[in-house]
């Protein structure tokens, strides 16, 4: 959001010294709020304790009463929910015993109620409970500039309704146990599909269409319907009778929805405070017998390639079918299997030629912890990248979760893998090519095989990148230095455990690249508002490419990501 009054009000957030859930939880306070600018304007005021002339000396505790606020009132929506067994009962009668959104229902041996049905509100009445206390004018006041006051005063009219059993179904649902989970954390929140301004009554409709979304970081595991399948989209809810059993309401949706992105945050400063579970004791005696396991794979590496070529085939089949039913399979051409092994498979786009010699490069020539490769087979028009397996989860995870310090930290690893990166020299001929010498395949590249070269000089991989002559810049006219690239550096490539970096994976596009390529292909994936991930970029590099991105951006423009 571009007003200047927002930004200011961000800028005032970000000045104090607070931890990354906080600045976030303040950040989502101004930007979920139905008025933004509004919202803002009293931040400011808060921060400068009425005078903007006193704003450089009260700003830390106004910034910091005004969280002490917005967290109580975010952790009202916490709160257990109170409801009678009557409207229990209506409400699982109107949802037919299932749950709205997983479609599932509690399944005939379930003795323990391990997959039993739950009724949730959707706003909890404690919400609202109190704010008429003198001593609580500071959260009414907070509240009503989030919702405004005409929101607020039907908010507390919908909740006050609950007397009849008509105004409380209007805030019921059912749920099961994972999805629950997910609501009460704002994990997920439902969107009208219609085109309707937040004050429409949906009471009196038999049908609406929700979309369903959620806030970063996503739920884990992601939910799935009654069929195992993985749910992304389209929610509808229905009821027999809308005058007796009327649909949960629209508007009371719309409140959960705003104050989502506050409560994952809330959630994440929660599992902040209990550490990584990576430290725990638990946690490092499991993790023996496993990592014993998955040293067996490339201890015995040699042993292995002496088996007949068929043989490992079929064992490579094995494993992939026995990762997809124990693992589940994320991405279409990358299984994690058994004993601490990946496998990419599928034709040549999945598996270049150059990422098998990226990794022997990687092995021999530093210590960075990248997978470490067992072989790449070809069979007929499909080849196997077998390879192992790092520990850790995706910095996109991660990163919700790590302090500003960790964060410091984690830049100056990459600063070190990144010059270590550098210093593999080039076996092959061309200056720009994969690590086997041959096309560099690199989704920045044109067209729709994203491969090209190799090129000779700097200066031919800039006519081929170059569509337009209206797009060359004088930055194409100077001479960089060609470094070992990964090419693919974005947060779901980089590994962290316990919030230290744990490796690096994914060396499918690495090679021989102009020294800018890798800081600007790591701002080129990146998606979303969020700027956490290009400012641990930029600190992981020395240099500055600033003009080089300018140069890049213009390029873009004609080469999307995908």
């Amino acid at each position: 959001m571009d007003d200047n009054d927002v930004q200011r009000a961000l800028k005032v957030v970000h000045s104090v010294a607070l931890s990354p859930p906080e600045h976030k939880l303040l950040s989502y306070f101004v930007l979920n709020s139905v008025d933004p600018k509004a919202t803002a304007l009293y931040v400011i005021q808060r921060a400068s304790g009425g005078s903007e002339s006193e704003m450089d000396r009260d700003v830390d505790l106004g910034i910091r009463r005004l969280l002490a606020d917005w967290k109580e009132l975010v952790g009202r929506f916490r709160s257990c929910h109170d409801i009678s067994p009557s409207m229990k009962l209506l409400a699982w009668t109107r949802d037919g015993g299932r749950c709205c959104i997983t479609k599932r229902s509690r399944v005939w041996w379930d003795m323990l109620g391990w997959t039993r049905i739950l009724v949730l509100k959707l706003v909890p009445s404690q919400l609202v409970q109190g704010l008429d206390d003198e001593a609580h004018s500071s959260l009414r006041e907070t509240l009503a500039v989030f919702l405004t006051e005409a929101s607020l005063q039907r908010l507390i009219r919908c909740l006050d309704a609950e007397s009849n059993h008509n105004g409380q179904i209007k805030n019921l649902w059912t749920l099961d146990k994972s999805a629950a989970t997910a609501f009460m954390n704002g994990q997920i929140y439902l969107e009208p599909e219609w085109n309707a301004p937040e004050d429409s009554d949906n009471s009196c409709q038999q049908t609406s269409y929700y979309m369903l979304q959620n806030t970063l970081p996503p739920p884990f595991p992601i939910l799935t319907n009654d069929k195992g399948l993985p749910i992304y989209s389209d929610v509808t809810l229905s009821t027999n009778s809308p005058k007796t059993m009327s649909l949960p309401s629209a508007f009371l949706f719309s409140v959960h929805a705003r104050f989502c992105n506050s409560l994952r945050r809330l959630q994440v400063q929660d599992q902040i405070l209990r550490g990584w579970p990576e430290n725990s004791m638990r946690h490092k005696i499991l993790a023996i017998p496993r990592e014993i396991v998955n040293r067996v794979p490339f201890s015995l590496r040699k042993v292995w390639l002496c088996f007949p070529k068929a043989i490992r085939t079929v064992a490579y089949r094995l494993l992939l079918y026995l990762g997809l039913k124990m693992y589940g399979r994320p991405l279409a051409w990358v299984q994690r299997v058994p004993f601490g092994l990946y496998i990419k498979h599928g034709p040549g786009k999945f598996v270049t030629d150059g990422e098998g010699p990226a990794l022997d490069l990687v092995e021999k020539h530093t210590k960075v912890s990248a997978p470490r490769l067992i072989e790449v087979l070809h069979n007929i028009d499909h080849t196997y990248l077998v390879m192992t397996r790092l520990p850790g989860v995706p910095l996109e995870t991660a990163i919700h979760f790590m302090s500003y310090p960790e964060r410091t930290h984690l830049a100056a690893d990459l600063h070190n893998f990144i010059c270590q990166l550098r210093s593999i020299p080039n076996p092959n001929t061309t200056a720009i090519c994969s690590a086997n010498g041959g096309p560099v395949f690199d989704y920045r590249l044109l067209g729709g095989v994203k491969s090209a070269g190799p090129f000779q000089s700097e200066e031919d991989f800039n006519i081929y990148i170059e569509t337009a002559a209206c797009l060359k810049t004088a930055t194409h006219d100077l001479s960089h230095q060609i470094y070992f690239t990964h090419a693919d550096l974005n947060m779901n490539n980089i590994l962290i455990s316990a919030g230290k970096l744990s490796g690096i994976v994914d060396f499918g596009c690495a090679g021989f690249y102009p020294e800018y390529w890798e800081y600007t292909k790591g701002v080129y994936v990146n998606f979303g508002p969020d700027s956490a991930w290009l400012d641990i970029l930029s600190q992981s590099f020395s240099e500055s490419y600033l003009e080089e991105l300018k140069a890049e951006r213009k390029l873009w423009e004609v080469t999307p990501p995908w």
